[in-house]
């Protein structure tokens, strides 16, 4: 459908909230999609995906052969991994459920070598997984995160509160909406693929340091911890609305 629907109609951003284990998606597929997420970004399109709610787990809350689970599509370098964050006694931290890690399918971009070759570096590697759990070359994810927790829903009539990175991809997208709306009324294009953008302006998020992702059966005792800089966590951390504003409205 995005390929049918001309450049006019087509929205400018999409938020889904889907994903599974990389293991249960064939290369040849996740490649061929991959090409499809190029084109979208060549056409101004920003395409965001909820990482997921089981930490370095599958949906089933296990590590099969001890390896955290990459995700798809997520984790891929041409779309924007949302993860979650909750209100911790006096600040803004990790949910324990945000999946976060690293690709076993795709190389680390380029965009992010410096900020995930930060984490690696800088962080304590007796807070660190066991490195036999992930690949330390791999693209890593999420890029950015958004409040997951204790959101209102109505189902059936009744009012009930859920949590997820379900919740927090469309809040995310909602703020490029926003973005992309300045830029519009500035007779500017929308922006596209976010992430070298973002990458490059990390001060225009809120860094979560404090949290970790929940690990799973055969895991091994931890998941990853959030930290200063990008972490596998939270990525970037949480949208300063005031300051992306600002960024994307002096730009071309």
């Amino acid at each position: 459908l995005v390929g049918n629907t001309s450049d006019a109609d087509i929205p400018k951003v999409f938020s889904t909230s889907y994903g599974e284990p990389e293991h249960s998606v064939s290369s040849a597929y996740m490649h061929r999609i991959n090409i499809e997420f190029q084109k979208a970004a060549a056409r101004g399109i920003s395409l965001l995906f909820a990482t997921g709610d089981y930490g370095v787990a599958t949906d089933e809350g296990t590590c099969p052969n001890s390896r955290f689970q990459g995700q798809w599509p997520a984790g891929s370098p041409w779309v924007t991994g949302v993860g979650g964050t909750t209100l911790g006694d006096y600040d803004e931290t990790a949910w324990s459920g945000s999946a976060g890690g690293f690709s076993d399918v795709w190389d680390r971009p380029d965009y992010q070598i410096s900020a995930v070759s930060e984490y690696l570096d800088t962080v304590s590697k007796r807070l660190l997984p066991d490195k036999s759990h992930f690949n330390q070359t791999g693209a890593g994810f999420p890029d950015v995160a958004a409040q997951a927790t204790n959101f209102q829903v109505v189902d059936f009539g009744v009012i009930q509160s859920v949590d997820g990175t379900s919740c927090a991809c469309p809040t995310f997208s909602g703020v490029v909406t926003l973005l992309n709306d300045l830029r519009l009324k500035q007779n500017k294009s929308t922006l596209g693929f976010l992430n070298p953008l973002f990458y490059k302006n990390a001060g225009a998020f809120m860094d979560i340091t404090d949290g970790a992702n929940e690990a799973g059966e055969g895991c091994g005792p931890r998941g990853f911890p959030a930290s200063k800089g990008w972490d596998p966590v939270t990525g970037l951390g949480t949208p300063k609305y005031d300051k992306l504003a600002k960024l994307v409205t002096s730009l071309p």
